[in-house]
């Protein structure tokens, strides 16, 4: 999955977390759920900042295979 997939998941947790009522076992699920996407997002920006990071010095993305 791609990081606008990943984001639309968290934001349809999140809804759910705020809109519904749930068991404090679905809450804690879903929380659960949503921390390993923010984390798997965090990962996709750090990612994508180093990969800007090594442009910005390189001026091309030919470095990134070696």
């Amino acid at each position: 999955m791609n990081f606008s997939e990943e984001f639309e998941k968290l934001e349809k947790i999140v809804t759910k977390l705020e809109r519904e009522k749930l068991s404090l076992e679905e809450s804690l699920s879903l929380y659960e759920e949503g921390v390993v996407k923010t984390r798997l997002l965090q990962k996709y920006l750090e990612e994508a900042e180093q990969k800007i990071s090594r442009l910005a010095v390189n001026g091309n993305e030919e470095s990134f295979e070696k």
